[in-house]
């Protein structure tokens, strides 16, 4: 069984519904979990400096290819509790506004499938 935590919204604020903060489903847990992996920047922050994506080591200025940077994510996908398989990830990168886009599915501990864009 997965642990509850706080709702995030889609802009990663507290999810506050009639004044009472919301919790989260197993799902949306293990969902949440893995975008905030995503999301952190190695180093980022201060109780565990090895925790998070080595955006700056690996991504942001590196010429890497762009396997290098999908084998980056996909490992930082793999190790969040509760994730049992990667099924499916799509990376893109557009060159005209800088931005990546990912999609991707995963199997949870449960065997649901859940999907998630960034």
């Amino acid at each position: 069984m997965f642990k509850k935590d706080l709702l995030l919204s889609d802009s990663h604020d507290l999810a506050i519904i009639d004044f009472d903060l919301q919790l989260t489903n197993d799902q949306q847990a293990v969902a949440q979990r893995v975008k905030q992996a995503l999301l952190l920047f190695r180093g980022e922050w201060f109780l565990d400096r090895d925790l998070g994506v080595p955006y700056y080591e690996d991504i942001l200025g590196a010429k890497n290819s762009i396997d290098t940077v999908r084998g980056v994510f996909v490992n930082a996908i793999r190790a969040v509790d509760g994730v049992k398989d990667l099924t499916e990830f799509n990376i893109e990168f557009n060159d005209a506004t800088r931005t990546l886009s990912i999609k991707l599915t995963i199997i949870d501990d449960l065997s649901n499938e859940i999907n998630i864009e960034l």
